[in-house]
């Protein structure tokens, strides 16, 4: 069974508001009390709960990038400059995950609205544009959703979105 953040705080003799505090770095915390949970942690071996925390943050150490075909060299290039620059020194940690399209529109889509829904921090768009009028406003109506809640959004290789 995973150990929760209630389990490190009962191990630390702490609140969960505590141990939250302690992880999330953006709170003091005495430095006894920080050594406890961060021995609590070490010895229940804990892991932050991903989704929990981008719930609670709004966003999350997930970044998207949406290529045509993977298999593609110029797309795998892209996809691994991304990555490099996510190296946990630069990014603080970031996950990138390569969502392959293979040039489907509605697939395109439906990654957005996945990384919409797990809160992504940012989304990146590689590749040549659908030429569909249709496509392009559903795709920049996606797009304004991302950034309006506060996704990054990159176009490498694309048109400018149409305007609202």
């Amino acid at each position: 069974m995973a150990v929760t953040l209630a389990d490190v705080a009962a191990r630390a003799g702490v609140s969960a508001a505590t141990v939250s505090r302690v992880l999330s770095g953006n709170y003091p915390v005495a430095g006894a009390t920080r050594s406890r949970v961060l021995r609590a942690v070490e010895e229940l071996e804990y892991v932050v709960n991903g989704p929990a925390s981008s719930l609670a943050a709004a966003t999350s150490d997930l970044v998207g990038v949406l290529v045509n075909d993977i298999a593609d060299p110029f797309f795998g290039i892209m996809a691994s400059a991304v990555q490099s620059e996510m190296e946990p020194e630069k990014a603080g940690g970031k996950l990138a995950v390569v969502c392959n399209t293979g040039g489907s529109p509605e697939r395109e889509l439906t990654y957005l609205t996945l990384l919409q829904r797990q809160r992504a921090a940012a989304v990146v768009l590689t590749g040549s544009a659908v030429e569909d009028p249709g496509h392009a406003e559903a795709l920049a109506a996606r797009l304004r959703r991302l950034a309006a809640a506060g996704t990054r959004v990159v176009l490498c290789g694309r048109p400018p979105l149409p305007e609202a």
